[in-house]
């Protein structure tokens, strides 16, 4: 206890000696950041106390106003729906009334509504008719009319009924009429120019001797590409009905489905086309063996014509086999028959090869033509069988160019063949008597030197 005591006593005697230190020299210390953030969350609670504070006050002060907000709101929804209730009556009663007058409409129309859905559907069918005819190019305001009576949903006016007659009976006498008219046609470059169009009832329309196709979706006309076989004498006697008032004149009832059919036939040309590079080689053999034929019947024949004059006179011609055979028949130095014999024999053999020049030739071509043909029709069937292996047999026109080329390749052999064989055959013939006359008329001479 004593030592405690001893202790202590330094230190409280120490105090004071540092107390009057300090009040000496006085110095002031900054604050740290702890004591700037309890500062700065001091003052931010204070703030937020307050604007609490005022909120909460704002909040008593309108509550007599927020609570007239309220009541005003229940009484708008209270009076909207009393009035919910009296337009759920008006509307059922409206829509009793209505049923009720509904029912009277129906008992006083009677047949009329049937009469006016006969009248809606035929005045729709017209329109579509009418779409489709060649009349509608002269009267094309007769869709709107048709159009609006179609859709219509109030009873026809008595004018509008007897229009509509009209309509009908114009339709009848326009299809049996054939009259002309201006109208804008399109060539086949696209552009168009105003021509003047005869009009054969609804079935075809012609402008300068040529056949015009009618395009309903665009309610144009525009030229074919060419006129249908057969078709020129016709399209002149229409060109002249104005004079003659009577022509004969080919139609297609069809509206141009026929027309169009004829026209997608193609031609010999485009037939040729079709065979290809086969067909071409046929027709040049063709030509090739008919030129051939030509100039071997026209030397038979002047050599026949010769012959005869030389039989027929007794004067024979120089270079000519009988001419020959009488020289060596008329030889004084040739005695001995067997020699004479000798000798027209080689004339007799030479004038075998003169004669029967080319038939070979052309009889060849006769024979490779339809070989040909089978070329082609084996090329022909294999582009069909590689259209199938690409695009299946869906779509047949992928089919068609390889069936073409097959049976027109064929077809251009078996008429090559044809006529080389009947021209082989006229020239063996002739050659053949030539030969046979000129050996008579040397075995002949040969018996007569011989007696």
């Amino acid at each position: 206890m004593m030592k405690i005591r001893n202790l202590i006593l330094p230190i409280l005697l120490c105090v004071p000696m540092l107390h009057s230190q300090d009040e000496s020299e006085v110095v002031v210390q900054p604050p740290t950041d702890i004591e700037i953030l309890l500062d700065l969350v001091k003052d931010s609670s204070t703030l937020r106390t307050k604007d609490d504070q005022k909120r909460l006050d704002d909040f008593l002060a309108n509550k007599a106003r927020q609570q007239k907000l309220l009541n005003d709101a229940k009484w708008l929804l209270t009076k909207e729906k009393n009035r919910e209730k009296v337009l759920t009556k008006t509307f059922e009663d409206n829509d009793k009334r209505l049923s009720d007058l509904e029912e009277q409409l129906n008992l006083k129309v009677g047949t009329l509504g049937e009469t006016f859905g006969v009248v809606r559907q035929i005045s729709g069918d017209a329109k579509s008719n009418f779409n489709q005819s060649l009349t509608n190019l002269q009267f094309p305001n007769r869709e709107a009319f048709l159009g609006e009576l179609a859709q219509r949903k109030a009873l026809p006016k008595v004018s509008e009924l007897e229009q509509l007659w009209y309509e009908l009976l114009n339709e009848m006498y326009e299809s049996g009429k054939v009259t002309s008219f201006n109208y804008d046609v399109f060539d086949t470059s696209g552009s168009s120019t105003s021509t003047q169009v005869i009009r054969v009832g609804q079935f075809n329309a012609v402008a300068d001797s040529t056949y015009l196709r009618f395009i309903p979706e665009e309610q144009a006309l525009e030229f074919l590409q060419k006129n249908p076989p057969g078709s020129r004498s016709s399209l002149r006697g229409l060109n002249a009905i104005a004079e003659s008032g009577y022509a004969e004149f080919q139609i297609d009832p069809t509206r141009g489905s026929l027309l169009s059919l004829i026209l997608q036939n193609p031609g010999a040309v485009e037939r040729v086309n079709q065979g290809g590079i086969v067909g071409y080689f046929i027709l040049i053999i063709l030509l090739a063996g008919l030129i051939m034929g030509a100039m071997r019947f026209r030397y038979l024949f002047d050599s026949k014509k010769v012959l005869d004059a030389e039989l027929s006179s007794g004067v024979f011609t120089d270079a000519t086999p009988l001419k020959e055979i009488e020289e060596i028949i008329s030889d004084k130095n040739s005695s001995n028959l067997e020699q004479v014999e000798t000798k027209i024999e080689a004339v007799l053999s030479k004038i075998g090869p003169l004669y029967e020049k080319n038939l070979s030739t052309i009889k060849l071509l006769a024979a490779v033509a339809p070989l040909l043909g089978l070329l082609g029709t084996v090329i022909g069937m294999i582009e069909t069988f590689q259209a199938i292996t690409l695009f299946g047999t869906g779509d047949p026109k992928l089919m068609a160019d390889g069936i073409s080329q097959a049976l027109v390749t064929t077809m251009l052999g078996l008429i090559t063949a044809v006529p080389l064989l009947f021209v082989h055959n006229q020239l063996d013939t002739r050659s053949r008597e030539i030969i046979q006359i000129i050996e008579e008329q040397a075995i002949g001479k040969v018996a007569a030197k011989e007696i």
